[in-house]
């Protein structure tokens, strides 16, 4: 009888660690407020993640959408023109996520993902 309890105990206890490490999965979420203090806070995310200088955006990033795909500038030579191959340069992809409470910024080239500890979002 023991054994009986030992086992549907141990299968209560795996399905409920199931259960909450799944909630804790980075799941793609988009910005439910937003003002200066956020975008400020996005840049200095986006800054520490790829390096370089910070990154202008939108007073609307991430509230519609859970990615944020920044162009590089297209280098011009002497001529006006742009330079051949300068526009042949990635995007680069931030996702915003959300972890349990805490909002993420997501930077899958590097597999990075830094806390955003001021910014509120929401799963989509």
């Amino acid at each position: 009888m023991s054994k009986k309890y030992l086992f549907i105990s141990s299968l209560l206890m795996s399905l409920t660690a199931c259960q909450s490490s799944q909630a804790e999965q980075p799941q793609d979420a988009t910005l439910t407020r937003i003002n200066a203090g956020v975008i400020t806070e996005l840049q200095q995310a986006i800054q520490s993640a790829k390096g370089g200088a910070l990154v202008t955006l939108a007073d609307d990033v991430f509230t519609k959408s859970a990615v944020l795909l920044i162009d590089h500038g297209t280098g011009k030579g002497p001529d006006g023109l742009p330079i051949m191959g300068a526009h042949s340069i990635p995007s680069e992809k931030f996702v915003l996520q959300k972890a349990g409470e805490q909002c993420l910024l997501y930077y899958p080239k590097k597999e990075r993902r830094i806390p955003l500890p001021n910014v509120e979002c929401e799963v989509n």
